[in-house]
């Protein structure tokens, strides 16, 4: 298992993983590796392409489907 060691790290930043480590009843480094390990799984591929996808289909709008300004003025004026 590889060793890190991480320097300058910030008085409030340190604090703040010391709190959650110790609300947790863990220590510093099972608290630092669980949110590298939570921070590093978004950037898998797998998941980055289900993102991209479902972005992708958000921006799709169908033929016909007003927009935004029209049904919210079509609401005012009901």
């Amino acid at each position: 298992m590889a060793t890190l060691h991480v320097r300058g790290v910030p008085d409030e930043l340190y604090e703040a993983l010391h709190e959650r480590a110790s609300e947790r009843h863990s220590s510093i480094t099972a608290e630092t590796i669980r949110l590298l390990r939570r921070a590093l799984a978004l950037e898998r591929p797998g998941q980055a392409a289900l993102l991209d996808a479902i972005r992708s289909e958000r921006e799709q709008v169908a033929p016909g489907t007003p927009s935004a300004a029209e049904l919210i003025r079509e609401d005012r004026d009901c």
